[in-house]
Parts: C-alpha cells; sequence; structure tokens
C-alpha cells in the first residue's frame, strides 16, 4: 500500500508539472502585455482586471483607477509603485497614506498576514542560496498609552494628538500618548494599559532605526514595501530560477528546478543497513 501511494505521488507530480508547462504556454499564446500609469509592463503572473480569464492568475490581479495600477490585500487596497520581473518583488504603498505629517496608516498589514498566503511573501528569492537572506519589509508599529513612557526604542508622536488613528475617537476625553518604533516589538515592551493600534511594513533604507524622526517615520510609510511573488510556476517560466522541495520520510520525493530544467530523485527506504533505493532520477527540459 506505501509504494502505491508513492508511485501515485510520483505520478501526481509529473502531471503537475505537465499542467503547469502546457498552462504556461497557452497564456504565453494568447496574452499580451497590459499597461496601467506608472506601470508599463503588467503580464503573467499579473493581469489586469477584464483582462481575458486565460491571462495571468487571478490570486495576482491588479485593478486600475484613475490611471493607477492597485491591488487587494485582506480586502485593503495598496497603489503598485513597480513590479520587478527579475527579482519577483512588486512594490505597494497603503492607498489611503497622504503627504500629510498627521497621515498614518489606519490599516494592520504584518508578517502573520502571509503565513497562509500562497501568493505573497515576505523572503526575497534568493538564486545565489549562499548568502543570508534579508527580509524585503520592517514592521513599524503604533502604540498608545494613556501616561508618558521614557524609551530610547519609542518615538512619540505628539504635535497630531488624537488625530492619529480612528480609534482613539473614544480617548477623546482622555489623553493618549501614541508612540511608533520600527522593528520587532517584545511583548515586555507593551506597557500596561497599553494597546497597539496599528502595526504595518515598510522596504524603506534607514540609516539608523534607534535614532528616528518623525520625517523618517512618515517618509517610510510613504515609500511603501516590497513583496515577493516567486512560485513554482514563476521558477519554470525563468531560465535563472533555482528551487528544491520535497517531501522526506520513508518515501522520498525531491524535486529541483534549476536552468530551465526539472531534476527528480524519487527513493523508496529499504532497511538500516541499505536506508535508501533509488526507483527514479531523471532530468526534465521546462
Amino acid at each position: 500500500m506505501a509504494r502505491e501511494t508513492f508511485v501515485l505521488e510520483c505520478l501526481s507530480i509529473l502531471i503537475l508539472i505537465q499542467l503547469l508547462q502546457t498552462s504556461s504556454e497557452s497564456n504565453n499564446l494568447q496574452c499580451n502585455r497590459s499597461a496601467c500609469g506608472s506601470i508599463p509592463v503588467i503580464s503573467d503572473p499579473f493581469r489586469l482586471k477584464g483582462d481575458p480569464k486565460s491571462c495571468g492568475d487571478s490570486s495576482y490581479e491588479l485593478v486600475c483607477e484613475n490611471n493607477t495600477a492597485s491591488v487587494y490585500l485582506n480586502s485593503h487596497k495598496y497603489h503598485v509603485k513597480a513590479i520587478n520581473y527579475d527579482n519577483f518583488t512588486i512594490h505597494l504603498v497603503d492607498a489611503e497614506m497622504k503627504n500629510d505629517a498627521c497621515s498614518f496608516p489606519q490599516y494592520s498589514l504584518f508578517e502573520n498576514h502571509f503565513i497562509d498566503n500562497i501568493s505573497y511573501s515576505l523572503d526575497p528569492y534568493d538564486s545565489s542560496k549562499h548568502r543570508d537572506l534579508h527580509k524585503l519589509t520592517r514592521p513599524i508599529t503604533f502604540m498608545s498609552c494613556p501616561y508618558p513612557i521614557s524609551s530610547y526604542s519609542l518615538l512619540e508622536i505628539a504635535h497630531c494628538g488624537n488625530r492619529v488613528f480612528d480609534s482613539n475617537a473614544s480617548y477623546s476625553s482622555t489623553r493618549r500618548y501614541t508612540y511608533v518604533t520600527v522593528g520587532d516589538l517584545k511583548v515586555s515592551d507593551v506597557r500596561a494599559m497599553c494597546s497597539i493600534d496599528v502595526k504595518v511594513m515598510t522596504s524603506w533604507p534607514f540609516k539608523d532605526v534607534k535614532n528616528l524622526s518623525l520625517s523618517d517615520i512618515h517618509s517610510s510609510l510613504l515609500y511603501g514595501f516590497e513583496l515577493s511573488w516567486f512560485t513554482w510556476t514563476t521558477c519554470m517560466d525563468n531560465k535563472s530560477c533555482h528551487l528544491c522541495g520535497g517531501n522526506y520520510g520513508r518515501e522520498t520525493i525531491e524535486y529541483c528546478f534549476g536552468n530551465g530544467a526539472l531534476s527528480i530523485v524519487l527513493q523508496y527506504t529499504v532497511g538500516k543497513l541499505f536506508p535508501f533505493y533509488t526507483v527514479m532520477s531523471f532530468d526534465i527540459t521546462v
């Protein structure tokens, strides 16, 4: 029974590869590149709303309104500043952000929102596999308290009063001190009676996160953040891509994309003296 399941898994992988390849070739034959405003090229896996259904992936659908490309993440709108097809990143900024010193995000978006998201990731694609990967973004957290706090890691937003967040309206009769910090916030950093108002992301290259100004914070919010849209499908369409994955255990299936080809190694556990024997090992040009 185990061997039968193992063989079925192998066949499933081969069928999936063929379907992805066929779908990709079909899309390339039927679809033309779209454009919107400052985004001159919108192509697979992205698509514009209204494009033929066979073009692009619905998970990467963009809308073009007022000559501006936008995408919805967790039902919130973000403007698209750029799409990089070389490193598989999309650059976004909160559509509600304004060039106003007291304009702050009202909607949270951070790493936890991408745990079950198979379309986007905070981890960049790295074909070298020899250097440490840096995160594409870092968190910015806004916290409010009913009393002042003195901490080198917290920057107070004093000049905006209760206009910082809509949620502060309930505190109109009580002074709330609002603070912002860049980087991961520890549980111990959230004091008693304080609350996290909003947590967002930025890809702004801060020079020194321990010596920030409100101008730095606002610039980082207007700059926005990058996400990776790297997937197995995009890897198949990119000749320089390299990615490995698999299921490991008594039946081992390992598959790697690299240089436009797919390598598959299928092994089965025999015993302690001979832990594995290779069932199949072959390359497929994709």
